[in-house]
């Protein structure tokens, strides 16, 4: 190597820490330039850890330098651990490009260090994760789960194994959904009439208050999605207005975007008032959406008020957002709908739209 390469191994969000790499030549005269130890020896000897501030410009004050973490891997390779913020990492790298540094991207250092296409998608995809759970699904084809189980079928298609390639296949592609879903969240839609207590139960699923709640009905007038996970799995929660017949023009707006909303969901969660009980809405949104619903029963609290609660549906889960009953028993719900069957440790996994369209040609060819 005749050059001096530095490279952002770390994802550009927002993060705690930072990671560059510099390896080449002049890469520890170029880091040593720039570098001030915090206490004793500048010195940066390979393999120890040493913390001390990059001075974007040689000679400035301690103060005005970037805190910073020092790993020298070998003699010409050395880790850099910043704060994550862009600006921390970027300031160093515009340094060691003004000193002749060369910056490459991280695709093109995980092509050099990692081995197979699928580990090298799936170690920039680690970087994104939002849960361990995920995460951890990741690691497994970044160490290769993938890779493995692609050539055996791609042998197995060689040899005109035609059965076992179709076999391999549809272990694979089993697996599809959770592995299209490591990064993209569900979508998961609270519907129903007004006033069931859709906001409640956001704001009791996310774990803090996050939606207007109020007695009056239609307060929800437009979609709230918040990010969260359940059981691990990434999810979008989504507040929708109550769907009704209304001549209201803001209402109306509201309600026509929580019908889009309802039908691009991935599951929905179809509240019951009891003392309502089941309303033509609610008959409207199974008739077109019944396998994606989930039917959940609010206000368990106030059952026992009421003179005679109306007839509700015996497969709904009883719940209230007040108290909390029944809450953890609708997660673990929710997280069998979305993963019946969940991958075990070290399983191929596919999880980008490229490898399941692959996988699905490969297996229309075998079995056509």
């Amino acid at each position: 190597m005749h050059e001096t390469i530095v490279t952002r191994l770390t994802s550009t969000a927002p993060a705690a820490i930072a990671v560059l790499e510099v390896r080449g030549p002049n890469a520890h005269s170029m880091i040593q330039k720039h570098w001030q130890a915090a206490h004793g020896s500048p010195n940066l000897d390979i393999n120890r850890i040493r913390y001390g501030y990059f001075r974007t410009l040689p000679g400035e004050n301690t103060q005005a330098g970037e805190s910073l973490v020092v790993v020298r891997r070998g003699d010409d390779r050395f880790e850099l651990h910043c704060h994550g913020g862009q600006a921390a990492s970027t300031a160093i790298i515009r340094s060691l490009i003004a000193a002749g540094a060369i910056e490459e991207s991280r695709r093109s250092w995980l092509q050099k260090e990692v081995a197979g296409l699928r580990a090298v998608e799936a170690t920039e995809d680690l970087l994104m994760a939002t849960t361990q759970r995920t995460a951890s699904i990741l690691l497994d084809q970044a160490r290769g789960a993938l890779d493995r189980a692609w050539n055996a079928i791609e042998q197995k298609v060689t040899e005109g194994q035609t059965a076992q390639a179709s076999e391999r296949c549809h272990a694979l592609l089993r697996y599809a959904e959770v592995g299209l879903h490591l990064l993209n969240p569900w979508r998961i839609v609270l519907c129903g009439p007004p006033n069931v207590g859709k906001s409640s139960l956001l704001n009791r699923l996310l774990g803090y208050t996050r939606a207007v709640v109020h007695t009056e009905a239609g307060t929800t007038r437009d979609l709230l999605a918040e990010s969260s996970s359940i059981d691990g799995w990434p999810v979008t929660l989504i507040d929708s207005a109550g769907v009704r017949e209304s001549d209201h023009a803001l209402e109306s707006q509201g309600i026509e975007r929580a019908r889009q909303a309802i039908a691009t969901a991935d599951r929905l969660l179809l509240l019951i008032d009891p003392e309502e009980g089941w309303t033509e809405e609610h008959q409207s949104i199974w008739q077109s959406h019944s396998g994606k619903c989930l039917l959940v029963q609010t206000k368990s609290d106030k059952i026992s008020t009421m003179s005679s609660p109306s007839k509700l549906p015996a497969a709904a889960s009883a719940l209230s957002a007040v108290t909390g009953d029944g809450i953890e028993e609708l997660m673990q719900t929710i997280a069998k709908s979305l993963v019946p069957d969940p991958p075990p440790s070290g399983a191929a996994i596919p999880f980008r739209s490229w490898h399941v369209e692959h996988l699905s040609r490969t297996l229309a060819i075998q079995e056509g």
